[in-house]
Order: structure tokens, then C-alpha cells, then sequence
């Protein structure tokens, strides 16, 4: 199984978000693609309740920023490894909107 990488300068969403990258980033990557329309904005909060894939956690927005925040960490190390933009823009400090 494919494992998402979580380099050392991804901020950190909460203690845990490290694991769970490793372990859960590739599907919740997979299931945002196929749910929001590239190159439009969505609301963080909202579409992390809608991923199938985060329906059992209590606050799924943390775990799909923490996602978010790792493909942008990678993207800042290695940009070879992506196609000519960043895979990911976020909008407000707080992270409330996103477009991939």
C-alpha cells in the first residue's frame, strides 16, 4: 500500500496527524480528487464531513487539513516531484477554503 509522506516541516494539526498521514493520506487524498471540482474553492469543514473515509472521527476537518498540509509541505521540498503548480492552495489563516 501506497504510504503519503509527511515531511518534518508540515506543521502540525494535532498530535497523532503524522500517523494518520502515513497511514490514511492516500485515500482521503483519493476521495477529495473524486469529490470536489478541481481549481474551485471549497469549504474545508464542509467537505471533510462528506469524505466517507472521515465519517468516524469527531472532527474530520483536522484530519483532512492535516492531509492538506503535508501535500503542501512535500510540494515545498521536492516541487520536481509534481506537475508545474502547487497540488493544493489554501485560502485564510484558519484553513476554511481549499482548491486542488
Amino acid at each position: 500500500m501506497t504510504r503519503m509522506r509527511y515531511p518534518q516541516a508540515t506543521p502540525t494539526v494535532f498530535s497523532g496527524a503524522k500517523a494518520f498521514v502515513e497511514q490514511h493520506g492516500v485515500t482521503v487524498w483519493c476521495e477529495l480528487c473524486d469529490t470536489v471540482t478541481p481549481d474551485q474553492w471549497f469549504h474545508v469543514t464542509a467537505t471533510a464531513r462528506q469524505l466517507d473515509c472521515l465519517r468516524r472521527y469527531s472532527k474530520p476537518e483536522r484530519y483532512l487539513q492535516a492531509v492538506l498540509k503535508a501535500v503542501i509541505a512535500d510540494f515545498e521540498e521536492r516541487p520536481d516531484a509534481y506537475e508545474c503548480r502547487p497540488p493544493v492552495q489554501l485560502k485564510g489563516l484558519r484553513m476554511t477554503e481549499a482548491k486542488v
